[in-house]
């Protein structure tokens, strides 16, 4: 049965990604948290900023440069195997980005639910080939260990799990979330 999702009217639609310069990596001396602002409510990551300081120092910058803002979680996964939100692409269509790419860091073992309910991780098209999109399990899953492990959501899980129960918009296990969930903001601490 579709689980209910309190969801506000969200402006979010798929556009041109801001131009943003690659930014200089930092050193952290503890992990970061990340809140994603969305219209079905608050998504709360720990980052973990000392196993993936490339990462988190580059998902940082595009935050802060608003790069997310208004931009809808673009694909899902909910079979057997795999159940995922997707999201980081502003022009909604998965081959959205920044200018820039970085490298993967934290790769997990190949094992099985290398991708625990929770894990948030990088999309990539390849080795070393991090933009900014990443997705966020929501069950425990198992992938090719190619994917840079950067945090774990510590609230609004539920709300991830609620998009991806509710299925694709065409009923297929792999396509746009049937409820549009939009990251109005960023913000980090």
């Amino acid at each position: 049965f579709p689980v209910t999702i309190t969801r506000k009217p969200t402006k979010a639609n798929g556009h041109r990604e801001k131009k943003v310069a690659t930014p200089k990596v930092q050193k952290f001396t503890k992990n970061r948290v990340f809140t994603l602002n969305t219209n079905c409510g608050d998504i709360v990551i720990e980052a973990f900023a000392k196993k993936a300081p490339i990462t988190i120092s580059m998902l940082s910058h595009l935050a802060n440069s608003k790069f997310y803002d208004q931009s809808v979680c673009h694909r899902m996964i909910y079979s057997q195997s795999a159940a995922l939100l997707q999201c980081g692409d502003p022009t909604a269509s998965g081959y959205g980005g920044p200018q820039f790419q970085f490298d993967d860091e934290n790769l997990p073992k190949a094992v099985m639910n290398n991708y625990p309910i929770g894990t948030v991780a990088m999309a990539n098209s390849g080795p070393n080939t991090n933009g900014s999109q990443f997705f966020i399990m929501a069950a425990n899953t198992t992938l090719d260990p190619n994917y840079t492990v950067w945090g774990r959501v510590i609230k609004g899980l539920e709300i991830v799990q609620a998009v991806v129960a509710n299925g694709t918009t065409t009923g297929e296990e792999v396509g746009q979330p049937k409820v549009k969930i939009a990251i109005e903001k960023i913000s980090f601490r």
